[in-house]
């Protein structure tokens, strides 16, 4: 793994990331009152109860000291499964990260989702100017600290196969998701649903598959970025598949958003799992 100052080219350093983490989160603030009134009902999607994987809370060290809580979903059957980081915008306490853990369970993978935002209070809403704070006071080179130490609790599972991990993010997430990476050797392939602005030389170290998911009609963040984006991993030589949804807005995959579309859901989903079993070996 590489994380710090020798890994950012082109005077990509601290406060760069900083600046890109602000940048990311005041793209949010826009759809954050809307996500605070979800909807609740019962989704099509939620497979926390499906009879065959088994999930929960787990917490692991971080820089021997700490503890840090992530949720963890694997495969009932014996066996050793992929394993996958699941990269929150926000909390992991909503529904849908977990859910998310979960369908990678059904699908055949380890998913974790570790609590990046581990120093605010569980029950933080998610337009709360604490979000604020916490990015102000948090370079995006410190959670991807916190990423690291999740992928070492991951890899340590005998239940986790031994070759390369796959990463799925979203929103600031898929931002996370593109850096780490970019800065790490264990992951295979990354997955980011509306990532948004991302600059090349962030990205410049990131030559693994990368697969893009973006709404059409993104309120928060604009599928134009996502295009960008593309063209830059491209140029650089970066395997990279972008996926556009007609009419589908920011948060389009959670089910427990307003702006849940399950046709593009489903379908993103399903692009999703192939691509890691593809390159998840």
């Amino acid at each position: 793994m590489c994380i710090g100052d020798d890994c950012n080219d082109e005077g990509t350093d601290r406060r760069s990331f900083l600046l890109g983490a602000t940048a990311t989160l005041a793209t949010l603030t826009v759809l954050q009152g809307d996500e605070a009134t979800a909807q609740t009902k019962a989704p099509v999607t939620r497979v926390l109860d499906d009879p065959t994987i088994q999930h929960g809370r787990v917490v692991f060290k971080h820089n021997g000291i700490d503890g840090i809580e992530g949720y963890l979903a694997r495969p009932k059957a014996e066996g050793v499964y992929p394993g996958v980081l699941v990269i929150a915008g926000n909390k992991i306490s909503e529904e849908y990260i977990p859910n998310t853990c979960a369908a990678l369970a059904v699908a055949g993978f380890v998913g974790l989702a570790p609590n990046i935002y581990h120093p605010l209070p569980d029950d933080t809403p998610s337009n709360n100017a604490a979000y604020s704070k916490f990015i102000a006071n948090h370079t995006e080179l410190d959670i991807l600290d916190d990423i690291q130490a999740g992928a070492s609790y991951l890899r340590a599972q005998t239940f986790v196969a031994p070759g390369g991990m796959g990463i799925v993010g979203f929103c600031f997430g898929g931002r996370l998701a593109m850096l780490y990476g970019a800065r790490s050797r264990e992951i295979d392939a990354v997955v980011a649903f509306h990532p948004g602005v991302m600059k090349a030389n962030e990205i410049k170290r990131l030559k693994v598959p990368v697969q893009i998911h973006h709404g059409t009609a993104d309120e928060s963040v604009a599928a134009a970025e996502s295009q960008k984006l593309e063209k830059m991993l491209k140029a650089q030589g970066t395997p990279a598949q972008l996926f556009l949804y007609e009419n589908a807005n920011h948060g389009f995959l959670a089910y427990t958003r307003p702006f849940y579309k399950p046709e593009a859901a489903t379908l993103a989903w399903a692009r999703a799992t192939e691509f890691l079993h593809k390159h998840l070996k």
